[in-house]
């Protein structure tokens, strides 16, 4: 009998660990995202792109008709134009900045073995003397420095 009651606790007590096992790895697939994300407003989103340091310039994401004509254009910071633009119909405008990433490596690109000083000993020009290219051999225009 007590072999038979220790048996039965030791099965209960496996599909316990087993059921929170389970329900531990679904909670981490799906984590509760907050309710409603945060939209800054136009005059922050410049000001939050232009503080990266990471960006050149912005582009507009237009989501109504009175901002359709920016798409496709690239602004500096300084030439963005303001939005909501004029012209809006909607309530809440859901027109934003998008930032257009700097390509430019801001590191020197220099390898470090510079060879121009070493290139040219003589202070006078080589090309001058001798004609430079083969059309030039049987020309006039090859002696003219005679």
């Amino acid at each position: 009998m007590a072999y038979g009651l220790l048996t039965l606790v030791v099965v209960l007590a496996a599909l316990l660990l087993l059921f929170l096992a389970i329900s531990r790895r679904q909670r981490k697939l799906n984590p509760k995202l907050p309710q409603k994300p945060v939209r800054l407003s136009p005059e922050a989103q410049l000001l939050k792109l232009q503080n990266a340091g990471s960006f050149r310039g912005v582009r507009v994401e237009s989501h109504c008709r009175a901002s359709s004509h920016l798409v496709g254009r690239e602004f500096s910071f300084d030439t963005a134009p303001n939005l909501p633009v004029s012209g809006c119909d909607t309530a809440i405008c859901e027109c934003g900045y998008a930032g257009l990433p700097e390509r430019r490596r801001l590191g020197e690109r220099r390898s470090g073995r510079d060879r121009r000083v070493s290139l040219r000993l003589e202070s006078e020009d080589r090309r001058s003397e001798r004609p430079r290219r083969k059309g030039d051999i049987n020309t006039w225009a090859a002696y003219s420095n005679l």
